[in-house]
């Protein structure tokens, strides 16, 4: 080690020069940062232990009431998934006559009753199936955003909770909204003490694929209309829809673990303050 008051040389591990006197700036720092890292693994350590002993009933509230929505949720995503397949026979049935007539469509030529049968059987359609679709929109909105407004409480995120129900049906970003949710979710249960499961990798990344090929069928199928483009795209919205299921499943399994450790908590808590008060009152019954 140089000095740098002095210039003369001494040993790296010595805390200060032999001939001024001038500490060594190298063993300070190096101090410093072992006792900041200290410092920091104490946070934490901290953190996770008032975590495991959290009690917030209005958090645990919200909670349960997530875990209520995202089962409504993956109840009328399935009911959407029956009126697409639904929607699948009416297509074909439909769109295949109303193509046809209109590809050979000649200037004041009167519509087939069938044509008329197809317009009328989809208008029909649309009306009777606008309402569960609205809803199974609404609800997987209203789950997204208050999926993410009770883990932002845990855990900081790039993520508002209006920023992600915005963007849930935006190919890529709900792949990184999803990625996001469940990984802090993961830390979370980790730091209350918590057996977690990671979500598969494998899973994650067909989310992704199919949130980009579903998109490109869709697109092909409104310029390009035919029964197998048409199958295909039903096929991968299917699947995409299955996707979407197994991770709102995971995410909401994690909301009940956090809800029941939250619970848990408080009726710990309730216990140790009866046994607490009955010993105080077993005491002032002993003194009188």
């Amino acid at each position: 080690m140089i000095c740098k008051k002095c210039g003369r040389e001494y040993e790296d591990d010595m805390p200060q020069c032999l001939w001024c006197d001038t500490p060594n700036e190298s063993l300070s720092s190096q101090d410093e940062c072992e006792t900041s890292s200290a410092d920091s693994e104490a946070q934490e350590e901290a953190y996770k232990e008032s975590l495991k002993e959290l009690v917030d009933p209005e958090l645990e509230r919200a909670f349960d009431g997530n875990v209520r929505r995202g089962k409504s949720t993956i109840s009328w995503t399935k009911f959407q998934m029956v009126l697409n397949v639904i929607f699948f026979f009416v297509e074909v049935k439909t769109f295949g006559a109303i193509a046809a007539f209109y590809g050979s469509y000649k200037e004041n030529a009167p519509i087939p009753r069938e044509v008329n049968l197809a317009v009328w059987t989809l208008i029909v359609f649309f009306m009777a199936s606008a309402i569960p679709f609205c809803v199974f929109i609404g609800k997987n909105l209203l789950w997204i955003y208050h999926a993410h407004k009770e883990q932002n409480k845990f855990s900081e995120t790039q993520f508002s909770p209006w920023g992600v129900t915005i963007c849930y049906y935006l190919p890529i970003a709900n792949y990184f909204i999803f990625k996001t949710l469940i990984d802090n979710q993961y830390d979370t249960l980790k730091s209350m003490g918590i057996k977690a499961q990671a979500v598969p990798n494998k899973l994650l990344t067909w989310f992704l694929l199919f949130n980009i090929a579903t998109p490109i069928f869709n697109y092909i199928c409104l310029r390009n209309f035919n029964t197998p483009v048409l199958f295909i795209s039903t096929v991968l919205w299917f699947i995409l829809t299955i996707l979407y299921i197994k991770l709102i499943r995971v995410a909401t399994a994690n909301e009940q673990a956090v809800h029941d450790q939250l619970e848990n908590n408080r009726i710990n808590k309730k216990v140790e303050e009866i046994i607490a008060q009955r010993d105080v009152n077993q005491q002032n019954t002993e003194q009188t």
